[in-house]
């Protein structure tokens, strides 16, 4: 048994490897011949198959989390399923004991290939070979995912993670389960989004497009402030097949699996003072997303930017180290920040688009029936979140205003400067996207 992480999907016999934390400090070993090392956690894994026979020649690969002394480990054997385990921790000098089953593979589903390679050691005796077993399309296996976001319970990608959850253990009976992790546990949304294509701890993330931008700068589209100011117009565009297909090619080429939308929201800002007028921006102290976008946007009405995770909006407005900040409604509800603000500002200023991804490679890997199901319960999670908008929107403004805050709309005229004001924006935008069919689609027009 080995773990080596220079050859994925790779089983080398007779030759082992270890592996290091960022501090270098030794955490896993199968090398016999290692010397001089200090074990700060030590795994043990005893491999056997199904019928109690034991498995010795695997490919053990472990994955650190950035922010958790959690690992996630993926073994692969010839002849067998690939097992997959999240959130496994190692505690310093003590030992971490697992006992795994590995399903065997029919030998009709299964191939060997053979490769040459001149990167392994030259002194060792060693095979290498790489696996490829065919899974039976129709199988729906025993799977555990993770499904990670920033956000708290009670926020857009909870409601919209939830009943995607519940429906995938529906459709599947029961054998495919996905853990949520709210409040960044599984990491902040880079990390995250750094992670799922990276065999990482995170197979799915429920989030917005916002910090997407800086791996697909296509999605800038959405930084377009002020496009629209009504849901019905945003939900056309959603509704547009050629519209969401382009979207989709962009998640594609970024190596993620675009499984969903959920219905479109605003984002609104709190504050401590009325805003009714384009000069009452000036100065005022606001939290947005680490978005180049949002940031020139809040900067070009005069706004001085604080650029914080969501996880510190409260305390830095109990605080007075910001005055105000902007989200949509569900999540000044769910982070309770009418304990902190008076006021509401429809401003209606971008979208919050909250969507469910996953890596193309990952979805990929998944036989046919699995894929089935995940499709089915990301159209149905979907379909239910948009069935209950208007509904929801209501329910949230009576909570808001329950809880003493006042919702003021910005007259036409203050829209309008704002609009002006971000006119160096829209150009920015537009060569970060460099489509022109993509951005008139988005604005409603026939693409040339």
């Amino acid at each position: 048994m080995l773990y080596n992480s220079k050859y994925e999907e790779v089983v080398v016999l007779c030759y082992c490897d270890f592996k290091y934390t960022n501090n270098n400090i030794f955490i896993l070993g199968f090398d016999s011949l290692t010397k001089n090392k200090i074990q700060n956690g030590f795994l043990e894994l005893k491999i056997f198959s199904s019928d109690g026979t034991p498995i010795n020649n695997a490919n053990i690969r472990v994955f650190e989390s950035d922010d958790l002394n959690e690992y996630k480990i993926n073994i692969d054997a010839l002849g067998y399923y690939p097992a997959h385990f999240n959130n496994v921790r190692f505690y310093p000098n003590y030992v971490c004991k697992l006992n795994v089953n590995l399903t065997p593979v029919p030998s009709k589903y299964q191939t060997l290939k053979f490769y040459q390679t001149n990167n392994l050691p030259s002194n060792e005796n060693i095979q290498v070979f790489k696996i490829e077993s065919e899974l039976p399309q129709d199988e729906i296996r025993e799977l555990t995912m993770s499904l990670g976001m920033s956000t708290p319970k009670g926020s857009a990608a909870y409601l919209y993670a939830e009943k995607f959850a519940d429906e995938v253990n529906n459709l599947s009976d029961g054998k495919i389960k996905i853990n949520i992790y709210t409040d960044s546990n599984l990491g902040a949304d880079r990390v995250m989004l750094q992670n799922i294509l990276n065999d990482g701890n995170v197979d799915l993330i429920s989030q917005t497009t916002i910090p997407q931008v800086e791996f697909m700068p296509k999605l800038s589209i959405f930084d377009m402030p002020l496009v629209y100011t009504d849901l019905d117009g945003l939900r056309k565009v959603f509704n547009n097949k050629e519209f969401y297909e382009k979207i989709n090619n962009i998640y594609k080429n970024g190596g993620y699996k675009l499984l969903g939308y959920s219905d479109p929201l605003f984002r609104q800002l709190t504050t401590n003072k009325e805003i009714q007028n384009i000069d009452d921006f000036n100065g005022i102290k606001i939290r947005t997303l680490q978005n180049r976008n949002h940031v020139a946007f809040w900067q070009s009405l005069g706004a001085s930017v604080i650029p914080l995770p969501i996880s510190e909006i409260y305390t830095s407005l109990r605080h007075g180290f910001i005055d105000s900040q902007e989200n949509p409604y569900v999540n000044i509800i769910a982070l309770k920040l009418y304990e902190q603000q008076k006021y509401i500002i429809n401003t209606y200023h971008l979208p919050h688009l909250v969507n469910l991804i996953m890596s193309d490679k990952y979805y990929n890997s998944l036989s046919q029936a699995e894929k089935a199901i995940i499709d089915e319960a990301a159209v149905n999670a979907t379909a239910y979140i948009r069935e209950t908008a208007v509904e929801r929107l209501e329910e949230r403004r009576k909570v808001l205003v329950d809880n003493g805050m006042t919702i003021l709309e910005l007259p036409d005229e203050t829209k309008q400067a704002m609009r002006l004001k971000a006119m160096p924006i829209y150009e920015t935008i537009r060569e970060l996207v460099n489509d022109d069919d993509l951005i008139n689609l988005y604005l409603g027009n026939e693409p040339t």
